[in-house]
């Protein structure tokens, strides 16, 4: 459990930076929301976007505790809350845990036009496989990237 521990806070940072490179496109921004379940654990992902290029990413995972090895809110703070203060120093991202009976929901919110990307990296558990985002984040290799991964668009 001690992966999931690590990792958990930075799930949606790491599915959103896990992006190529992008184009700028001037067009009206559009918004497209991402699905998927694993493990119990329901991640939602909304990108908003102009042209291809992603300006901000939203993520709200619900998290039962027993996927990280917890049963109660105070031990899920204990192992939770200094990955969460890590995200919440970088400038552009802001991390917000809300603790329920049996699960944790994070909303996490990236500000791809402020944050620091090199910086971003640093962060646990996040990836990328092309580490230039000198033309910021690409909406179209997001969204392969998901379904690769098995996330299914929502309207």
């Amino acid at each position: 459990m001690k992966k999931w521990k690590k990792g958990l806070l930075s799930v949606a940072v790491a599915v959103g930076l896990i992006i190529l490179t992008a184009c700028s496109l001037v067009a009206k921004e559009q918004k497209v929301k991402m699905e998927k379940e694993e493990n119990g654990v329901k991640i939602i992902l909304t990108y908003y976007a102009k042209g291809d290029t992603v300006t901000k990413q939203t993520s709200e995972n619900i998290i039962p505790y027993s996927e990280i090895g917890v049963k109660t809110a105070d031990e899920a703070k204990e192992q939770l809350e200094e990955l969460a203060k890590s995200y919440n120093k970088l400038k552009g991202v802001k991390d917000q845990l809300v603790y329920g009976e049996d699960s944790v929901t994070e909303k996490v919110v990236v500000d791809y036009t402020v944050v620091d990307m090199a910086k971003a990296m640093e962060l646990t558990g996040t990836m990328t496989d092309d580490g230039d985002f000198s033309k910021g984040v690409s909406l179209k290799s997001s969204i392969k990237l998901l379904k690769e991964q098995g996330f299914k668009e929502k309207k």
